[in-house]
Formats: structure tokens, sequence, C-alpha cells
């Protein structure tokens, strides 16, 4: 049982490496938007999505006007505007019959504050003009407060003036209601007073929500407050009533309307009839700019005046309210973590099919695109996900999968040479490496069993010729041989030296790669014989050399077998080596070894089975039948041949 664990660990080790680190990188992904790291890029995100959303349109609504002052209307009528000429302004729009007027102006003082004759008729037009809403600043994050007007307070004309800011100063959301502690009571915002107002005349008011005590119901739309964790927000202060600006079209500074065309009469009749008037600044000389999320083009601008919050919430809500504009939904925070981890996983375990780095590439492209899609998708849908979070994700799985296949691969590659060792050519050892995975499992090779052609070979009489030379000369000498025999296996005829016994050599052709067809096997056995036939005239030129150096002279002898054989590595982790195993390599070593005394006068002798016979009959080597013998250790009868040439 043991056993059968070990084997399906290793054969699923790299998908299980791939499920392991999905979780680290999703477990790490969690922890960096816990900590609001991915916050700044999620709302960025979110401004380009808003932005792709608004920038081909500019924002209009025919049910609300803007009159803005701006810096010729300030120089002109003086600012801040009196109360005798703010009087004027308002009672001409009134006279056009509005159906609101928000104020966004602060009046909690006259003006000028001595000797202002204008003040008393303010405070009687505020007092009989039901329409007139104005502001005040509820309290801003440094604590300021300004107070609204003393008579438009009593008359309950009023809302607050007071909007959530993001980083940067960008205005994403809005506030409906507000609680104020020390009058213990809920107030309003200007946005909702306004739209609350035109929506009177089709009896639609706010009215909780029967399924969720959290929520109102207005008009057509259920209304659900922020929470902390609302789409890309972390930790978000959530106090109040907040919702999320949809920004319906982009600010355009034409065609609205100025006091001066107000206060000098160029006002069409129908231009404010029944229409909600939104009354403020747009001058550079007055600081009342705020920033959209919009990027700055020539569609518009990213600063806007500050009075156009209002208009964007107040259209807003009575598209929601008429059944005309869906509110923005996202996910819970359980569908949040399995959309994490849904990329984490899978960049892991796609990047163990990909094999090659352009494909990789290829995979994380294809990824970032289709996250984008469904994302840009979505938020036309008025669905707003997180985006960051999963494309780190997904980045980050496929590069640290990427590391560990790499190293890997250097372990695997490591093995595989320790292995082969040198014995192997260069193209054999990258069709090797190309089909890794079929050969190592658990650090081993994993044994086959094939058909290859094994060659032996011994130096005769070698023990007495060490005897009489010193080691070093011994040596140097053995070296020479061996250099010039290997060269000829692995280089000129493509075989494998498996192993060195004392001055023998062992051979193996058609190792590692499994030969898949007879024409294959039989190339190999031809290779051998064509080997052992080089190394003949090789040990004559040796021979020659040696003997004009004075060197010992001896005798090769070769022995060839074809058949089947298991490989395999033999040995432990730490230390093993490619094992070729089977009847067929001690065939081959009884070959090379049977009877010293044919061919006494060959420098190298080549001895092969019928089995290589039948293989190269068609090849034009000379060869001769030796007798058919028992082999040691064999009970089979074996049929041997020499080759002449």
């Amino acid at each position: 049982m043991k056993n059968y664990l070990n084997r399906l660990l290793d054969k699923y080790s790299t998908v299980i490496a791939a499920l392991v680190i999905g979780h680290i990188v999703f477990l790490s992904i969690l922890g960096c938007r816990a900590l609001g790291w991915l916050q700044p890029l999620e709302l960025k995100i979110y401004d380009f999505l808003r932005w792709q959303q608004s920038h081909s349109k500019a924002f209009t609504d025919d049910r609300i006007v803007m009159i803005l002052a701006d810096d010729e209307d300030q120089r002109q009528w003086g600012w801040p505007l009196s109360d005798q000429h703010l009087v004027q302004l308002l009672t001409t729009i009134l006279a056009h019959k509005p159906n609101a007027i928000g104020l966004d102006l602060y009046r909690d003082l006259p003006v000028p504050i001595e000797g202002s004759g204008g003040y008393e008729q303010l405070k009687h037009l505020f007092a009989n003009s039901p329409q007139i809403l104005g502001i005040f600043k509820y309290q801003d994050r440094y604590g300021v407060r300004v107070d609204p007007s003393p008579v438009l307070k009593e008359k309950n004309q009023l809302g607050f003036n007071d909007v959530p800011t993001d980083t940067n100063g960008i205005i994403r959301r809005d506030l409906l209601y507000m609680y104020d502690e020390k009058q213990d009571q809920v107030i309003e915002s200007l946005a909702l007073r306004l739209a609350l107002h035109y929506l009177a005349q089709h009896h639609i008011v706010p009215q909780p929500d029967p399924n969720d005590s959290s929520a109102l119901r207005l008009g057509k739309t259920v209304l659900s407050p922020l929470t902390p964790d609302f789409g890309g927000y972390v930790n978000l202060d959530a106090g109040g009533f907040q919702f999320m600006l949809d920004y319906f079209g982009t600010w355009q500074p034409s065609p609205i309307l100025n006091f001066t065309k107000i206060l000098t009469g160029q006002l069409a009749p129908a231009q404010l009839q029944d229409k909600i008037v939104i009354i403020g600044v747009n001058a550079q000389a007055t600081a009342d700019f705020v920033y959209a999320p919009f990027k700055i083009s020539h569609f518009g601008e990213q600063r806007i005046p500050g009075a156009m919050i209002h208009a964007y919430a107040t259209s807003q809500l009575l598209r929601m309210a008429l059944g005309n504009s869906p509110t923005l939904q996202t996910w819970s925070e359980n569908q949040e973590m399995a959309w994490i981890g849904l990329w984490s996983l899978l960049s892991a375990l796609l990047c163990l099919y990909a094999q090659s780095l352009w494909r990789l590439s290829l995979i994380l492209i294809v990824g970032f695109i289709f996250l984008f899609i469904i994302d840009y998708g979505l938020f036309a849908h008025h669905v707003w996900i997180i985006v960051a979070a999963p494309a780190l994700s997904w980045i980050s799985s496929a590069l640290l999968m990427l590391a560990y296949l790499t190293q890997q691969g250097k372990q695997q590659r490591a093995v595989l040479m320790q292995i082969f060792s040198r014995h192997v050519s260069k193209k054999v050892a990258e069709e090797i490496w190309k089909q890794r995975d079929q050969y190592l499992t658990a650090g081993r090779l994993v044994s086959q069993r094939l058909t290859a052609t094994v060659l032996f070979t011994d130096l005769q009489n070698f023990t007495t010729v060490s005897e009489q030379m010193e080691p070093h000369a011994l040596m140097e000498w053995l070296n020479q041989y061996m250099a010039t025999m290997v060269n000829i296996i692995e280089n000129q005829y493509h075989g494998q030296v498996n192993k060195f016994i004392g001055d023998g050599i062992m051979a193996v052709f058609g190792v590692p790669i499994p030969r898949t067809s007879q024409k294959a096997i039989a190339h190999d056995a031809i290779n051998a014989v064509n080997c052992a036939v080089t190394m003949r005239r090789e040990m004559s030129r040796l021979t020659e050399q040696w003997q004009a150096q004075g060197l010992p002279l001896i005798r090769m002898r070769v022995g060839i077998f074809t058949g089947p054989v298991i490989v395999g590595s033999l040995g432990s982790v730490e230390r093993q080596e490619y094992a070729v195993l089977g009847d067929t390599v001690n065939t081959a070593s009884r070959l090379e070894s049977f009877d010293k005394n044919i061919e006494p006068d060959n420098l190298c002798r080549i001895i092969i089975g019928e089995s290589t016979l039948k293989l190269i009959r068609k090849h034009s080597f000379k060869t001769e039948q030796v007798g058919e013998v028992n082999l040691k250790g064999k009970q089979a009868r074996i049929t041997l041949y020499r080759v002449r040439t």
C-alpha cells in the first residue's frame, strides 16, 4: 500500500505542486487585499470602466438645469454675491416656475455682513418659497462645519453638502442620509431633497424594503447601502447611507447658464419651467471643484464644479425611482474569494501544459484578456467585480509555477546527466530531455523492456601486461586505447558505453530510446558490427604506434548479440547508474570470452550471435559460422559466427 501511494504521489507530483502553489498564492493575495494594498489598483480599474461608459456622451438630463457663476459673473456682480443680487437672481428664476431650486451656496450670514438691506428681503423670500432648498456642511474630515441659513433651517428646506471622498479627492460615492448625534435625527442630502421634491408629483416617497431592513425602496428601485467591502473597497468607512454614483455622461461647461444671463433677463420662460435648478459656482477664482472618476480627455474633464455632484446624484435618483437605471451590484465576499482562488489554481494548472515560455506567455495574455472581457461585460450590466486581485493571482501563480518547474527541470536534468553521464550524444540527450516524463519517476528511470544490440570488448592477457608496466604508464596506455574505442562507439556509430569492466567495455546500441520498428533494430545491429570492424582497423593502427613506442602489443576480442533487454536505473537515488540487464547481455559477454584460441593471429576477433546475423544479412559483411555451441551458464545451444571483414 505504501509503495502504491508513493507511485501515485510521484505520478501526480506536479499536479499536487500546482495545487499547493495555487493555494499559497490565493492566501497571499487574500492577505494583501485584507491589508488594503490592492484597493488603489481596483479603484483605478473602476475609474477606467466608469470612464469607458461615460466618456462618449455629455451629461444631460432634461429635468435639471445648471446655473453656475463663472469668473466673469464674479467680476461683474461681486463675490460672494450680495443678498440683494441673490434675491434678484432667485426671484427671476421663481418667476419661471421651476419645480425646485438647489442653492449650492452657503448663506449662513448676511452678505455683506454690515449694512445689508437685502438680507431681510432674502429671509422673506426663503420663508415664502418652499421650492428653495439650501445647503449646510455637517462636518468635513478636518471637523469644519458650516451652519445653514436660519430661515431655511426653520422651514426644513435643507440638505447637507457633505460628500465622501476617496484617495486623491476622487468622488465615487454619495450620501443619502446621515445621523446627527447632537440633534438625534436623520438628516438628508441636498440631492435627495431635490429628487424627492420632484418625485412628489409622482407620489413617490422613500419606503422601507420588506425584504431587507437596511435597504429602502424608492419608486421602482431598491437601494441598499454600501458595505465596508463593497466591490474593490476594503474596510470602507460606510457610515450613513452611501451609494455609488454612476456619472451618466461627462460634464461639459456648455450650455451651462450663468448668473449674468439670468440677472440681465436673457432667459426663455420654458428653460426653467418645472425643472430642478441647481445654483453653484464654476469659477477659477473660487475653489469649488471636485474630482470625478474620469480620465482627462477631449470629451470631458476629471475636475468638475462641486454643484455637478448634486446634479449627478439627483439625476441618478430620479432615473432609479422612475425605473430607468439599475443600481450597481457586486459579489459577496465568499464569491470574491472563490473568484480569486479560481484564477490562482487555474493559472498554476495551465502552466503544467505550457511546456514552453512562449506558450506560457500566450496563456497569460489570453487569461488577462479574458478576465478584462468578463469584468467589462459585467460592469456594462451594472455588476462591479474585483480585477486586480485575480489578475495578480493569475500572474503570481504562473511565475511561481514556472520557477518550480524550472527548478524541477534542473533536478531532473541533473538526475539524467548523472545516470547517462557523458555517454550519450547531444542529439540523444535532447531527445531524452523532451521525453523526460516518460523516463523519470521519483528520481529514477522508469524501467523499460526493449530490443537492443549489446557489444562486449576485452583485451586478452591484459593482467600479464599490467604486471610488467609502471602504474602511470599503464594508465596512459589503457586510456589511449579506451579513448579511441569510446570515440568509435559513441561518435561514429551512436552507441552508448554503458560501463567499463576493468580493461573491457560494455556498449549498447538501441538505448535509451526504444526502437519501434524492425528496420531501426536492424540499423542498431549493423552499427554495432560496423563499430567492431572499425575497432579492428584501429587496433592495427594502434599496434603500429605502440610498436614504434616500445609499448606492449595486445589482442582484442569482441562479442555481439541482439535481443530483449531490461533497462532502468540501478542503485540508490543518491548514487545510481543506467543498467542494461537480461539474457542478451549475458550472451554477448559469453560470446566475447568464448574460446580464446579462435583466430589467434587476428588483432580483433569479432563473434556475433545468429539473432544479429539475421539483422545484418543484407549488409556486405563477410561472416563465417563457428558452430553451434553451449555457452557457459546457458542450456540452449547457440550458433556463433565470426566476422571476417
